[in-house]
């Protein structure tokens, strides 16, 4: 297990394949959702809902959802992240309610103010979407810290993915984290030089 958190950053990488019969624990589990909820977002919104599929026939639809691609068709683990479009309007329940939070307990009108100005229907739920990829940033770590292997899943049918994944009306999928053992060693790490 890495002891800093630039350890975890330098053993992450994006399994392709894991390990048969290797499940995660409900521990790690745990440790890498309450990663993803800690992350931070725009206005404080938290635009996301995490759906965790363990079970066969649920892992199964998932990966067909996905294409069948590897690393979700041998995952222990799969993780769909929802990004929670329809209640961002201004004055729904959820924005007011998540800047009451924001606010601890001062004046949420100049939060309010802001996100007025910038908030665009047509827009959200690409927004939305990339705010989901700081909580899946921050789980690919977790994941990594506690010695899991991960691969963020960008590719898939989107409407195959909210049904397999049972999402609600005003969700749409944004990622998929797949979790599990590697089955292979990493890979030497190719980065780009800084500057």
């Amino acid at each position: 297990m890495p002891d800093t958190l630039i350890d975890a950053i330098q053993l992450r990488y994006a399994c392709r394949e894991f390990a048969a019969d290797t499940p995660v624990s409900a521990d790690e589990l745990a440790s890498v959702l309450e990663a993803g909820r800690l992350a931070p977002s725009a206005f404080g919104l938290e635009p996301w809902r995490f759906v965790v599929v363990t079970d066969e026939a649920g892992r199964a639809a998932v990966a067909r959802a996905c294409y069948d691609q590897p690393a979700t068709t041998t995952a222990a683990a799969l993780i769909v992240i929802a990004a929670l479009v329809a209640v961002l309007e201004p004055d729904s329940d959820y924005v007011r309610a998540r800047f009451a939070a924001e606010a601890r307990g001062q004046d949420a009108e100049p939060i309010h103010a802001a996100y007025r100005s910038f908030y665009h229907a047509g827009s959200m739920a690409e927004w939305a979407r990339g705010q989901c990829n700081f909580a899946a940033a921050q789980m690919l770590l977790q994941a990594a810290h506690r010695g899991l292997g991960s691969c963020p899943v960008g590719g898939y049918d989107a409407s195959a993915l909210a049904a397999a994944a049972a999402l609600q009306p005003g969700e749409v999928p944004a990622l998929v984290v797949a979790l599990g053992r590697c089955r292979h060693a990493a890979p030497e790490r190719i980065r780009k030089p800084l500057g």
